[in-house]
């Protein structure tokens, strides 16, 4: 039996996508060192925190990371702006005001997670990214 021309389109097309998909998850050409450039964007260290002096995780995100604070509008289905949700490790805090009391001296490191990967793990309510805060054990 003869498979018809229309069946084996649609399957043509999905390995099509299929291999998009995976060149999609390479680095694009990018050498090691822009990689771990644009990862070590995406997070202060303890190190990278003890150079400075803030009165607040909001003050010294502001001075490093500035980019992490700023939304890029409505991103929801009722046109409404999602603002950057923080979270204090695995306990959500609330917006970005939450780092107005956090003081830099108890954490240990603070990472920020791209939009995408933000909705993908905690919902739509992360169009904005997400700041993730890690408290030193005492």
């Amino acid at each position: 039996m003869r498979v018809p021309r229309l069946v084996t389109a649609p399957r043509r097309l999905v390995w099509l996508l299929c291999a998009l998909l995976a060149c999609a998850g390479q680095s694009g050409g990018r050498s090691a060192t822009e990689t771990t450039a644009r990862r070590a964007s995406d997070t202060i260290t303890r190190d990278e925190l003890l150079r400075g002096q803030w009165p607040n995780a909001y003050a010294m995100i502001e001075e490093l990371r500035p980019r992490w604070l700023r939304t890029h509008g409505a991103d929801n289905v009722r046109g409404e702006p999602v603002p950057i949700q923080v979270h204090i490790g695995d306990s959500r805090a609330g917006g970005v005001a939450a780092l107005h009391d956090i003081s830099v001296r108890d954490i240990e490191s603070i990472h920020f997670v791209d939009p995408v990967s933000a909705a993908g793990r905690w919902g739509l309510d992360y169009g904005n990214g997400a700041i993730i805060v890690i408290m030193r054990s005492r």
